[in-house]
């Protein structure tokens, strides 16, 4: 990727970088530099964070509040920073101050634990057993060799250290794999599982799957309380970081906007190549520093580890941010604006038919332009079957990005999945993702808009399907190459078709609503309901239920489009010899074949009075015929 040939000389400042016996412009290699190392930063430890929350004692409602809060903060605090970013024009100075900011509360986010009063001990004798709570200072100082040093005392042979330490289980797996329910967590500390269990003594007591510790429950959500707090704020200030890079890059490439997708592409390689690492690395990382209970028979992680990691990488993509090129202070964009441009970026990968029939579509505005009702007039715009039903689809496929986000290796590893796995189905999803990226277009011009949401959605199904029927963890990788595939087709499915059917004055704020519905609402608020749906019955059922929201929005978006006789973009471009034709600015076919589009259009005598509306286009039916004959 380091090769990629340089976009124009006017986007750097001639100063070059040698690399792979490539020149590339200085400026367009730190950019792409900035993308590896944050999205390393990123990768190496949130989407890890709702697993290092379970081993916390939380709950799969309390671990989805504390992720799907942060893209509902990133989206409310969009207007602030514009704001802000407008007046001060200080991008270079903005960009190193959220970076700081998203250090400093990583770091936070790592210090907030439960304290661990008591480990569960096994207690055997000639005829029986017996699982006993134990006061964590009695049986740990100092860790593992605390642990042998108090029970056995000096001198005494190693055989009998590793009896003692075979003492000490991990509650939620001994004895009972075929009661636990995979997803749920952590489990409650009762008479029946522990003999010397007493509530009025112990108070309520949880003890999370896969550790040996076992947690007050007030403990634990006053550990809640304090990470919703670090992490909403957290967000609150390190949110400008993405835009304001993108903003960045953006004016580097002005002269070529289609290289900005390639230079971004740096990112999946640094997300999926940070997860790899960290898989490997978690997997040895069994070794803690006083560690209130000893971790033989467990395999409780130390994630302390990630949190080291993506402090390191966050700090190095700080250090190369200095070098980024902000350009004039009236160059510099706003950063709740640059969402919009950046889909404006794909527009030239449509093909101009396909761009001048969705334009035919677009929606239709009788209000003037006002900036203080202009979300009032694009939901207003929006207020159309077909194409509410298009930006469900995209919701149901954020909701389920959210919680696979969330949720994924959650599942897996009550499956028996380590962390190298998921670090193995990072890699696959991500490279499916730059794979995508170089075909989704295509697909797009040759199936059209909606039949490839339905495509997506289809797929969707199916996986969500197949990952609540899984049994093998490591069946999860085919798995992944078609999320990875998905997510890429539908967002870039769904950004340029939302900006090609806008009326021009509402585009912005049309781009603005869907960032809502996919990140916001769909990856925010899912991954809350996902939480909710799993403590109630599971991880399996909650995969099940996206796969069957997944198909009634599939099936009743079809049903919508022919019932209402609507199949939305309905056809592809299949001109013999693009070389013989020519367009004109809007996109419409002349040259050599001017006559043939004449007659074809000429063929109906009805007036289109729709134009601007989602619904039947007498007009339509002359342009298929053009396109179906162009001879």
């Amino acid at each position: 990727m380091m090769t990629m040939d340089a976009v124009g000389a006017g986007t750097s400042d001639g100063r070059t970088v040698h690399i792979f016996g490539r020149d590339i412009p200085r400026d367009l290699f730190m950019a792409r530099l900035f993308y590896l190392l944050y999205f390393a930063s990123f990768g190496s430890l949130f989407p890890l964070l709702a697993v290092y929350f379970k081993q916390l004692g939380m709950t799969a409602a309390q671990a989805g509040v504390l992720l799907g809060c942060r893209p509902l903060v990133e989206f409310a605090a969009g207007p602030f920073w514009g704001i802000f970013a407008e007046r001060f024009r200080k991008g270079k100075l903005l960009l190193l101050f959220s970076l700081g900011a998203f250090i400093i509360s990583t770091l936070a986010i790592g210090f907030v634990q439960p304290t661990t009063p008591f480990c569960v001990v096994l207690y055997k004798n000639e005829t029986s057993e017996c699982k006993l709570i134990v006061g964590a200072e009695n049986i740990v100082h100092g860790g593992a060799l605390g642990y042998l040093k108090q029970a056995t005392g000096l001198g005494r042979r190693k055989r009998d250290t590793n009896k003692i330490i075979d003492t000490i289980i991990d509650l939620s797996t001994y004895d009972g794999n075929d009661e636990m329910v995979a997803g749920k967590a952590p489990e409650y500390i009762t008479s029946d599982n522990v003999c010397n269990y007493n509530e009025n003594q112990y108070g309520v007591l949880v003890s999370p799957p896969h550790s040996t510790r076992v947690y007050r429950e007030p403990a634990v959500q006053q550990a809640f309380m304090l990470l919703l707090i670090l992490i909403a704020l957290g967000e609150f200030f390190s949110s400008p970081t993405l835009p304001l890079a993108d903003g960045c890059t953006l004016n580097l490439v002005s002269d070529q906007p289609r290289e900005f997708g390639r230079i971004r592409l740096f990112g999946s390689i640094g997300w999926g190549m940070a997860m790899l690492i960290i898989g490997i690395g978690l997997d040895y990382s069994d070794t803690f520093r006083n560690h209130p209970c000893p971790t033989k028979n467990t395999t409780e992680k130390n994630y302390i580890l990630n949190f080291v990691v993506c402090t390191v990488l966050a700090a190095m993509s700080m250090v190369v941010a200095t070098q980024l090129k902000f350009g004039q202070t009236h160059e510099q964009h706003r950063p709740d604006a640059v969402g919009g441009l950046v889909m404006d970026t794909q527009l030239e990968e449509v093909d101009p038919a396909i761009a001048e029939k969705t334009r035919g579509k677009q929606l239709r505005t009788n209000e003037a332009r006002d900036t203080q009702n202009e979300w009032r007039a694009a939901l207003k715009a929006m207020m159309n079957i077909h194409f509410m039903m298009y930006l469900l689809s995209v919701f149901v496929v954020g909701c389920g990005a959210g919680n696979v986000f969330a949720y994924l290796y959650w599942f897996l590893q009550d499956l028996g999945g380590s962390p190298i796995l998921f670090g193995m189905a990072s890699v696959v999803n991500h490279s499916s993702e730059i794979a995508a990226f170089f075909y989704t277009f295509k697909i797009i011009n040759k199936l059209g808009y909606v039949k490839t949401m339905y495509a997506c959605l289809g797929v969707n199904v199916v996986r969500f399907l197949l990952i609540s029927w899984l049994t093998n963890p490591w069946m999860i990788l085919p798995l992944q190459a078609l999320q990875g595939c998905v997510l890429a087709v539908v967002w870039a499915t769904a950004t340029s078709y939302v900006s090609l059917v806008s009326p021009p004055q509402l585009k912005a704020t049309s781009q603005q609503i869907l960032i809502f519905l996919y990140h916001g609402l769909g990856r925010g608020i899912g991954a809350m309901l996902g939480g909710l749906v799993i403590n109630s019955v599971g991880a399996r059922a909650l995969f099940a239920l996206l796969a069957l929201l997944t198909a009634i929005v599939l099936g009743a978006s079809y049903a919508v489009n022919r019932l209402l006789k609507y199949d939305g973009i309905k056809y592809s471009h299949n001109f013999e010899d693009e070389d013989d034709f020519t367009f004109v600015p809007q996109g419409l076919p002349m040259g050599n074949a001017e006559s043939k589009i004449t007659d074809a259009f000429n063929q109906t005598s009805v007036v289109n009075s729709n134009y601007g509306a989602i619904g039947p286009d007498p007009q339509d039916d002359a342009y298929d015929r053009y396109v179906s004959n162009p001879q």
